[in-house]
This record gives C-alpha cells, structure tokens and sequence, in this order.
C-alpha cells in the first residue's frame, strides 16, 4: 500500500496535480520609492553654459527622498540655425551616465526659448527641429532604458507649443501638419517602447485627426502613432481650465480619462487658485486622469497647500502604480520539466498602471545553494489597471535543467533593458509587508515548493498503448484502451482539484462528458487498483 501512495502521488505531481497552500499577504502603508512614477525633481540646462547634474545630488534624491524620477530639461537656443555641438551633445551622454548610476530615469524635453517675451526666437524652423532630431537619434536609443519617457517639447517657449514663431499661433492644417511631422520624427527616433507626450488634449486631437480616445484593442501598439502619445499638463489646477489646457471639458475630460488608462500622464502645477488647487480636486483628478508623476518643487505654495492639507503623502503613495498582493494559491510540489500552475491577486491602489513594457516572472530560488531560475508570465503589466484587483492564474514549465530540492518563490518585475534588468532599485516592489528582497529586487511570495524529479510515462507499462482524443476537446473526451472496462478514470483540474465528469464505456473505450468544464488545462488519472497513469488534455467548448 505504502508502495501504491508513493506511486500515486510521483504521477499526481508530475503531472501538475498537487496539493496547494494559499498564502494571505498583509499590504503596507509605507511610502517607498518604485521606478517611473512619482514626484520628480526639475533639472535644467542652457547652450551657452551647460549645467551637468551632480552625480551626489542625483543619488541622494532616490536614496534620501525615493524619488526616481528627473525632468531633464535640455535647451536648445544656440542652435536655432545650427547643428547642436558635439560639446553637448558629450555632455548630454554624461548626464544619462548619472542618472543610470543613480538608478533613476528622465522625463526628457527639448526646447528653444524659456522666455515668451524677451524678443529672442522661441523655436526654430521645422527643418532644423527634423534635424535635431537626427542628430538625437543614436543618444536616445542607446539611453533609452533610463528614459521614462520624452515630451514632445521643441515647439514654443519652453517647448509647450504654443509661443511660436514657426508652427502657428492660431494653428492652420498646414502648421498642424507641420507639427504632426515633429512628432513623428521624435517617435521615429526612439525605441518603440517609449511615449512621447502632447501638451493638452486637443494637440492630439488636432495634430493627428481624431477625436476618438484610445481603446483598449489599440492600447500598446507600436505601429500606431496615437497609442505611443500621452499627456502633460503644466498647470494642474490652476484656474478653471487649467490656463488653456483645455478647450472644452465636457469633451476632453472623458476624453483625457480614457486615454491616460494606456498612457503616460503626469505635469506640475503653476499657480494657487483655491479651492481647485487643494487636496480634494488634485486627487479627484489625479485618480480620474491616472497621474503618474507630479513636480515636487513648483508650484512651491501648491505643494506647501498639499503638504499642510495633508494629501502630500498619499499622493507620494498613489501617484502611478501600487500593486498589493492579496493571496496567491501555489503547488507543494511539482516536477522538473512538468507544468506548475500559480494563480495569485494583485490590488492596484495608485492613480496609474505602468506605461512602459514591463514583464513579471516566478523565481525559484534553491533554498540550499542560492541558484535562481526565472520563468516568465504571460500577464501584461500594463493591464494591471489603477482601482481594480488582477487575478493572474498561469501554468509555467520548469526547467529541464534545474536540480531537485526546496524552492522559494518569488513575484519579480525587473526593468526589461540588460543593463539594467539584475538591479534592484529599477525593479517594481510591491505595498506589502514581509515580502520585499532588497538585494535583490524580488518580491516574495512566502510559499517554498519541493521539486522532485518525476515518473515518465515510459515507466508506466500502459502510457504507450494508451491513446485519448480529440485534444483540444469540444464537449466529450475519448479513451482508447483494450481493458479499459477495467479503470476507474478521475479528472482533475490545472491546481490538482478533483472535477466531477460522467463516464460510459463503448467496447474498449472511455467516454468522458467534458461539456460541463471550464475551459483550462486538465488531466485524467486511469488507475485500475494496480496500475496508474495521467493524461493531460485541454477542454475548449
């Protein structure tokens, strides 16, 4: 009998079907800094005297204060009919140097002018923007991994687009087209994982032809230009249309709501304009928009105003994503080279999902000698949406090369750049107490698992002469076998839960009625008192 359990139970564990321990997981009020999302610190320079950042500065914003993010804000007004020198363009590769070695990322912007009214250009001819731009190219790809992401700037004093000397005050189709062109080119010189943003509402609108917001089959497209464009807005709360931000809310409020659930958004406030400018509109609308960042530093009486009000760090905690684990159900055991089925639940209490590309994995991590195996997950990320709990339930194989023993568990979501993916401050951490791996960036999910090495079924002197179709199935699940008459047959589901399924026999087969199953992953154990086999199918009604 002893002999017969441990046969049973090698079969039930190779193929998936285990037994599961739930785990409860407690979330954390605690404020902690997470990559790309935020506050950030505003950062500037000039062409005719460049101001590197500081690399003890940089480091102590996300040390000393968790901030991860900068405005880099690049001034372009000695080159308004020239190239951009290789002296700065040099300096500019040192700065992105910094900012990686800090573990932060940029908002980048380019501009000609911070000075509306001073008489000197507030941009330069579309030509000269293009070829800026050309020149940008090979510096944004190759740091591109800690850009968060560009706006689209260029255009106007302080590259708003709206002070212009080139594209239109009072914009015709023409200079819309014209604009659109800057766009695309800035698009077309960064990889196809990075956003640009638009100033307000209707320059999207305008400059590419649609009213219509992003759905959620277009979300993330690379080949789609309006999915790769966000929004900023640089006077949040300031009067009763944010100073120009928008032309008509009744239309771009919804408009705006639906869009940032794909894409970036984020600014600063400009002005005091109470009570738009207290805590109760700023979080109503920072929900209601998915704000991912914020600028800690201006307006100063704004950010004092959220400060003494109180919402200062709730915003901190709630600007972008912030993903608590609720519960996860995982095997005890499984096999190597055999499926194992996760399922755990993540609660986004922040205003935003993340906007880049990001992929989560389960790390095994052998609790004797350290070695790790990373397996990724199908789930998107990005999809994990502000105010709603994702249920993430995947089979995923171990590998073939991993060494039998107990394994820790562990939720990763590192940055996907090489040079940046083993890093711990660039990977996500979740609002939970006992789970976070400062080390190493992993999130634990507190479960251990043995990974045994399983029975093949050529051991088992039935599993070759054994045939059971159709697979995938469609409501009844055949099994061909000469003495079937002789097993009893039990369907198990994907994490090892018994299924109630009626059987009759036809000659020397078994039918299964698989019509009442969900469809998922399944496996079929035929045991006849002596001798054991599992057969895995796939229910698709």
């Amino acid at each position: 009998m002893k002999k017969l359990l441990a046969l049973t139970g090698a079969l039930i564990s190779f193929c998936g079907i285990a037994q599961t321990t739930t785990v409860s997981y407690a979330p954390t009020t605690a404020s902690f800094s997470n990559p790309e999302r935020g506050f950030y610190r505003h950062t500037e320079t000039h062409s005719d005297s460049y101001s590197s950042l500081n690399q003890t500065t940089l480091t102590n914003y996300r040390v000393n204060n968790k901030y991860t993010l900068v405005l880099r804000l690049c001034y372009l007004e000695n080159f308004v009919n020239a190239n951009i020198s290789s002296s700065y363009l040099t300096a500019m590769q040192a700065d992105f140097t910094k900012i990686r070695n800090a573990g932060l990322k940029c908002i980048l912007r380019f501009a000609y002018s911070d000075d509306n009214d001073n008489g000197n250009p507030q941009d330069a001819s579309k030509a000269q923007i293009l070829a800026h731009i050309g020149q940008l190219q090979n510096m944004l790809q190759e740091n591109a991994d800690v850009i968060a992401v560009v706006q689209a700037g260029f255009i106007g004093a302080w590259g708003e687009w709206y002070y212009t000397d080139h594209f239109g005050m009072e914009p015709t189709a023409t200079d819309y087209q014209n604009r659109k062109a800057v766009v695309d080119a800035l698009l077309a010189a960064l990889p196809t994982s990075r956003m640009v943003q638009l100033r307000t509402p209707s320059l999207k609108r305008n400059t590419y032809t649609t009213s219509a917001a992003l759905t959620a089959a277009q979300a993330f497209s690379t080949s789609l230009p309006v999915a790769r464009i966000g929004h900023h807005n640089d006077c949040f709360l300031a009067s009763e249309d944010d100073y120009g931000t928008y032309n008509n809310i009744g239309s771009e409020y919804p408009y705006l709501e639906q869009e940032t659930k794909y894409t970036p958004m984020g600014g600063e406030t400009c002005a005091v304009n109470e009570p738009r400018s207290e805590c109760e509109t700023a979080l109503l609308e920072m929900a209601k928009f998915h704000w991912s960042y914020l600028n800690v530093d201006y307006h100063p009486d704004v950010i004092d105003g959220f400060e003494s009000n109180s919402c200062l760090d709730d915003m901190e905690r709630r600007l972008g994503y912030r993903f608590e684990l609720q519960s996860g159900t995982y095997p005890n055991t499984a096999n190597i080279g055999s499926a194992m089925a996760v399922s755990f639940q993540v609660k986004n209490t922040g205003f935003a999902a993340p906007y880049n590309p990001r992929t989560a994995y389960i790390v095994l991590k052998n609790t004797t000698n350290g070695v790790v195996y990373s397996i990724p997950l199908a789930t998107n990320v990005r999809l994990w949406q502000s105010n709603t709990t994702q249920t993430v339930t995947e089979s995923i194989v171990l590998p073939n090369n991993m060494t039998t023993g107990a394994y820790q568990l562990y939720l990763n979501l590192p940055d996907p750049a090489a040079a940046l993916s083993t890093r711990p401050e660039y990977s996500i951490r979740m609002a939970n107490d006992n789970v976070w791996d400062n080390s190493t960036g992993y999130n634990s999910l507190n479960h251990t698992i043995n990974v045994g090495t399983a029975l093949g079924v050529g051991d088992n002197p039935i599993a070759t002469e054994l045939r059971i179709y159709p697979v995938p199935t469609h409501g009844e699940l055949t099994v061909e076998y000469d003495g079937i008459e002789d097993f009893k047959a039990t369907v198990f589901n994907s994490v090892g839960q018994v299924v109630g399924v009626r059987s009759s026999l036809n000659g020397n087969k078994m039918l299964l009625n698989t019509s009442g199953l969900s469809n998922g992953i399944y496996f079929v154990q035929l045991d006849n008192g002596s001798t054991k086999t599992v057969k895995k199918f796939i229910v698709s009604n």
